[in-house]
């Protein structure tokens, strides 16, 4: 009779050490979540116009900046909606880069205007725009990608992310730290983990974002061959 109480006991706590490891995640979630995710937004939206910009003070297309310098001036008004409506309406017209820049700067005023629904819209017109070039179009799909993360189906975000986390791919860092998000998300701890290994061990990973994966990766119990070999040394250390 103890042996089978006993054994009812332990299986409860690891129910219960479960169930809190299970919180733990989804206490990580919530607390880096936003922050990655709106950090990595302005941040490659930077990226993304700094690039552009330098093509497009190339081109010298003096109408098209006027447009632009129009729409600015709006947004800088706090005026995002109309600045949001005259930045998509220079992306239809514009060509040699400034449609591009003009489509991302619309999403960051829609952002600003509290229209996340159509800032999404935004991006993926970006994404599926075959007159863009593919740096640019990645770039729409990964932003969209992150607009939509808190409502999006998790396995369906990594489906996605899978082919923006590729080797070479031009957006390939964040594409995986959003990736080991979608992962934690979905209830995968060791695949994020082992996403997140992938990060630190890459020299090429930016500061800033190899800092976030080691801080989140530590959260989660460190490095998957560490903690095996804790687990292991635990074992037989055990009576």
């Amino acid at each position: 009779m103890r042996g089978r109480g006993s054994g009812a006991g332990d299986e409860f706590i690891r129910e219960v050490d479960e169930a809190v490891r299970q919180d733990r995640w989804l206490k990580l979630w919530r607390h880096y979540g936003t922050y990655i995710i709106g950090g990595a937004l302005a941040i490659v939206i930077g990226t993304g116009a700094g690039v552009a910009w330098r093509n497009y003070q190339e081109s010298q297309r003096v109408e098209e900046a006027r447009r632009y310098a129009a729409a600015e001036e709006l947004l800088r008004r706090d005026r995002p909606s109309e600045a949001a409506a005259a930045f998509l309406a220079l992306a239809e017209d514009a060509g040699g880069g400034y449609d591009v820049l003009a489509r991302l700067r619309a999403a960051e005023a829609q952002l600003e205007a509290g229209e996340a629904a159509a800032a999404a819209a935004s991006l993926d017109r970006l994404a599926e725009d075959d007159d863009a070039a593919q740096v640019y179009r990645q770039l729409g799909d990964l932003l969209a990608l992150q607009q939509s993360f808190d409502g999006a189906d998790a396995a369906a975000l990594t489906g996605r992310l899978a082919g923006l986390s590729e080797a070479n791919a031009p957006w390939r860092y964040s594409a995986l730290e959003l990736e080991a998000l979608a992962q934690l998300r979905a209830g995968e701890p060791e695949a994020a983990r082992r996403t997140l290994e992938t990060l630190l061990a890459d020299p090429l990973t930016p500061g800033n974002l190899s800092r976030r994966a080691a801080e989140l990766l530590a959260s989660l119990g460190g490095p998957l061959d560490a903690a095996a070999a804790e687990d292991a040394t635990t074992a037989e250390d055990a009576p």
